[in-house]
């Protein structure tokens, strides 16, 4: 039987570089009744509208507390940081026991985390697919008991304008300097901020079509080289390219990984998370990819690029 349209959307993350711009991509849809779930320690103030609510929960997001407070909801965004992952499986099962239609994780970022690349070098993918394997195990348990509980997976390579600019693509645009990877010629699946809210929304409005799987979308597919070549043709002058090994490469940001939270072991994992979705990320190759199923087009390279270009232009002028 098809369920009911999705209405009441509860997003978890609301403040942050994605789920801000998801926020925004719900309320200009205007089709849903928007909520954020909050941690009652939060100071946070990520909407001024009246129309969008807040249900308050304890900060450590226990189940039957946080249950209570999605009770009524059709969907559960989570678009905050993974950490050790237990909130966000407490965040599932919470959403299973409230009735929740369909549950978002937050499985957005560079590569799928359930391939065995991925899983190899990082805790961070092994987390991810935990939530992910828990959100099949409460899908097929509603499944016998009749409840309405669902999940769908976004999976949008690295995020492009955000990462352009804040060093995760390992571009740098005080000096031109663009670092490369085993050639360039390798093309990655990449996604801008808006096209991942985009997605989410069209997942929310597709919810037959998007019912327990994973969909692969993207802003474009450039290789690495196109990326500096557009970069060259929106600042009218060379880049520099120092091109790498990705072998040696991830072998020295593994080495590096301490697991203590330094500053040392943030930049291994960076460098690590860089690598991974420059070279295993090519959505258009994967069963999954739904590009036409969500009714999206790929983006200008060139236009993003240039987008970016201003705001860095704009920033230094200041």
């Amino acid at each position: 039987m098809a369920q009911t349209p999705i209405k009441k959307v509860c997003l978890v993350g609301a403040n942050g570089t994605l789920g801000s711009v998801i926020l925004k991509g719900l309320v200009q849809a205007d089709c849903f009744d928007i909520s954020i779930l909050q941690r009652s320690n939060s100071s946070s103030s990520s909407s001024s509208s009246s129309s969008i609510s807040r249900l308050i929960v304890p900060p450590e997001l226990p189940v039957e507390d946080v249950a209570k407070a999605l009770a009524g909801q059709d969907a559960v965004i989570a678009a905050f940081p993974l950490g050790e992952g237990d909130q966000h499986l407490r965040l599932a099962e919470a959403a299973f026991h409230a009735g929740v239609k369909r549950f978002i994780p937050a499985d957005f970022g560079s590569c799928d985390a359930s391939d065995p690349e991925p899983q190899k070098y990082l805790p961070l993918y092994r987390k991810k697919t935990l939530v992910r394997e828990k959100c099949e195990a409460l899908a097929a348990k509603a499944s016998q008991q009749g409840s309405p509980f669902s999940w769908t997976t976004v999976i949008c390579g690295h995020f492009f304008d955000h990462g352009l600019r804040d060093g995760l693509l390992h571009i740098d645009f005080d000096t031109r300097t663009a670092q490369i990877l085993d050639g360039g010629a390798i093309r990655a699946s990449t996604s801008t901020l808006r096209r991942i809210a985009e997605a989410t929304v069209r997942v929310l409005q597709r919810a037959e079509q998007t019912r327990n799987r994973a969909v692969y979308v993207q802003s474009f597919n450039p290789s690495q080289l196109e990326v500096v070549a557009a970069l060259e043709k929106a600042m009218g002058e060379p880049w520099h390219v120092k091109h790498v090994d990705s072998k040696p490469y991830l072998a020295d940001a593994q080495q590096r990984l301490k697991g203590d939270g330094s500053q040392a072991d943030l930049d291994a994992i960076e460098d690590i998370v860089f690598a991974l979705g420059a070279l295993d990320a090519d959505w258009t190759r994967r069963d999954g990819y739904a590009m036409e199923l969500l009714g999206l087009e790929n983006e200008k390279l060139d236009d993003v690029v240039q987008e970016v270009v201003d705001a860095y232009r704009a920033e230094v002028s200041k």
